[in-house]
Parts: C-alpha cells; structure tokens; sequence
C-alpha cells in the first residue's frame, strides 16, 4: 500500500508542479498584455485628442498670427484634475506649437509622429498643422491617463492570490484525477501480488492503453512461468521416478561383479550395467527434451526409430519377468516401420508400456505396430484403482505424445485394457 500511496502522491505533485507552472505563465502574460493595451490605449487616445485639436485650431476665423496661435493652443488645455485614472477630453494633453515659450527643449528635436521617451515614459505626438508651416506638440506624461502606480501592488497581489488559488485547486483536482488513474493500477498491483501460480487473466486486460497493455504483459509473464515451474516439477518427478530402475539395476549388478570371479556371471553382469546405463542414457535425454519449451522445439534434432527392432530387445530383456509370471505375449510387428522422434523419447514411452503392460497383465499380451501407431493390449483382473494402476506409465507417456505431437488414448474394457499412439504425419 505505501507503493501505490507513494504513485499517487508524485502524481499529485506533478499536477500541481504543472498548475503553478500554469499560473506564473498566466500571470505574466497578463502582465504582458497589460503593458501593451496601456500602449496602444495611450496611442488611440493620443491620436483622437490631437485630431479634435486640429480641428479647433484650423476652425475658420480667428487671428493666424503667432501670437493667436499661441493662445488658442494654450485654451486647448486647462489644468489636469489630480488622481483622476482617467483624464475626461483635453486635462491630461500638454499642447505646444514651435513658438511656444514653454515648449520642452527635447520635443523640439522630434518630428512628425507618435514618439515616446525611454527616460520617463512621455508620450510625443507631432502633427503638421497650417499647411506645414507649424507645428502641433501634443505631450502625455508617463501616467498622465492610465496612473496605475498606485494599483501595481493590488494588482501583483491579485495575482498572486490567483495563482495560489488556481495552484490549490489544480491540486485537489490533480488529487482526484491521480486517484482515478492509480485505481486501475493499483487494481493490477494487488492481483500480481496476491497470485500464486498457475494461468491467469488480469483486470485490464481488455483496456486498449498502457495499463491494458501491462495486464497482459504481466499475463504472458505469469503464464511462461507457470509452465516453467509445471516442466520443472515434471522433471523432478520423472527423473526420481524412472530413474530409479536402471541405478537399482546398476548398483545390483555391479554388487555382483565385485562379488564374483565367474566369468559368465560377470560377463551377464557387465551387460546388464551397460544396457542400465543406455536406459539412463536414454531417459536424460528424454526428460532434457520434455524439459524444454515449445518455441525452443524448431531446431530440434530428431532421431530415426526402428520400432520393431526396439520392442524386440525390450521384450527379451522383460523376458524373464514374463515366463516367471506364466504370461502370453503375442507379437504382430511391422519391421519397416520407422519413426522421427526427438532423442531418448521413442525409447522411454515404448519402455514404460511394455514394462507397465507386463507388471499389470494377468496372462496375456499383444503388442501390435505398423506405419499408424503403436496398439499394447493385455488382460487385467479385477477392478483398478484408477488408470494409473494398470500400468503404461500414463503420465510420462502423454507428455511424450504431447511433445511429439502424437496422440495417446486407452481404455478399459470389461478384463481388457488397451493404448493406443497414433503417430503424426510428419512423423
């Protein structure tokens, strides 16, 4: 749990890192479009007041001497009104012509157009007036219209306010939406956590996005492993199981060797370890290849199966088992009959049919091959258990055909219990 309460706490951070980031942004684009709508106010407000000057001093009539124009520009404009933000007609606009006594020295150095000064932000308008023979000076101070000095501290703090605000709620927002992303997450975290083993389906697995995406990532995951630890166990258990025979056979043997100086008995014995140690042979490369994965089956190498030949040395040398147990075993085999196999495992399933089908059978035996299958029947008595108990080797059996792709059935029918292996095509 401190996992996921860890996710979503970074992510409610990220949006909130992001909201802030949002708001300075924000603010000072405000400010930015602040400063130019001050401007271009002030331009537009500037050209407007000079053309209705124009107009009263270009009027029809009146004195055109210097000296009236002088006057006239001077009525232009009467005294400011102190803290007014926004200056009604003329208050705000000095007006001067070139014969002005009070004319500025450094608006005299400007020519025609809007101008304004980089010193303390006066703004300069310069008109041709009298067919360009004057001159009309029509100067704003810096904050002679929009005076928002006073309103900068109220205006920075507002927006500080602003942002705080929208950073606080982008915040409990960015809360809720990391809760509603994390849930499907912590969903899948829970099941991967809690799963033990075997195939699974995570929620999620249907969603088209990442977290679906990682459902059946981890599914596919799961499920490789599943089989691993199923093939590893089958290992374990067959090896324990089908090795057994052969070591005892070894061991036995070689007991008898050391026990003995008849050369026929240790002639015997000395066979008997070298076909325990062909059968062990066999049996590690037979489980090595069930051990393996499907995907890792394409370059196998294969081995040719003379099937007949094989079930003859295997009845001869269960021979002895058979004549103790009084049984009939009736041979119907087919000597052209080769198979392609995987090394090792053509051996073992055919070795623990005929082994199983004669330590189960009450007095008979067929074992019939040709180019379909391998066919075992034999005679049981009484009820069995379960399958298992009638012999065959089912379980190591079916692994085999599933890895060969061969297909195993067997049945029991009234005292008879008969298997079957039907071999592929390609085989």
């Amino acid at each position: 749990m401190s996992g996921e309460g860890s996710f979503q706490r970074r992510l409610r951070r990220a949006f909130m890192r992001f909201a802030a980031a949002t708001a300075l942004l924000y603010g000072l684009l405000i400010y930015l479009v602040s400063l130019g709508t001050e401007e271009y106010l002030l331009r537009r407000y500037l050209g407007a007041v000079v053309e209705h000057a124009i107009a009263q001093i270009e009027r029809p009539g009146g004195d055109a001497a210097t000296q009236g124009m002088v006057e006239r520009v001077r009525a232009l404009a009467p005294p400011a009104h102190p803290g007014a933000l926004l200056a009604p007609g003329l208050e705000v606009v000095r007006f001067y012509v070139r014969a002005s006594p009070d004319l500025p020295a450094w608006a005299a150095s400007y020519g025609p157009g809007t101008h304004r000064r980089r010193d303390d932000g006066t703004m300069l308008r310069v008109v041709s007036i009298k067919g360009g023979s004057d001159a009309l000076y029509a100067v704003i101070d810096g904050d002679g219209i929009l005076d928002i000095d006073d309103l900068e501290p109220y205006a920075l703090l507002t927006l500080l306010l602003v942002g705080a605000a929208v950073t606080a709620l982008s915040g409990a927002i960015g809360g809720m939406l990391a809760r509603q992303l994390a849930m499907p997450l912590v969903a899948l975290t829970r099941e991967v956590n809690g799963h033990r083993e075997g195939p699974v389906a995570f929620s999620g697995a249907q969603r088209g996005d990442e977290v679906g995406a990682l459902s059946r990532g981890f599914a596919a995951l799961v499920a490789r492993l599943s089989d691993f630890l199923q093939r590893e166990r089958e290992f374990t258990r067959f090896a324990s199981h089908e090795l057994r025979t052969p070591v005892a056979v070894f061991k036995s043997s070689l007991a008898v060797l050391r026990a003995t100086d008849e050369a026929p008995v240790r002639e015997r014995a000395l066979l008997r370890m070298e076909q325990s140690a062909n059968d062990m042979a066999d049996l590690v490369a037979a489980l090595l290849a069930l051990g393996r994965r499907p995907e890792e089956q394409g370059d196998r190498d294969l081995q040719e199966l003379d099937l007949a030949s094989i079930i003859q040395d295997l009845l001869d040398r269960l021979a002895p088992l058979a004549m103790q147990k009084g049984l009939r075993i009736e041979r119907q085999l087919d000597v052209h009959v080769r198979v392609q196999a995987a090394p090792g495992l053509g051996p073992v399933l055919i070795d623990n049919l005929l082994r199983n089908a004669v330590a189960y059978a009450h007095s008979w035996i067929v074992v019939r091959v040709d180019a379909k299958g391998i066919a075992i029947e034999n005679d049981v008595q009484g009820q069995p258990r379960s399958a298992a108990s009638t012999g065959y080797g089912l379980q190591i059996v079916s692994r085999i055909c599933e890895r060969e792709g061969w297909v195993l059935t067997h049945g029991r029918h009234g005292g008879r219990f008969a298997v079957h292996v039907a071999f592929a095509a390609s085989s």
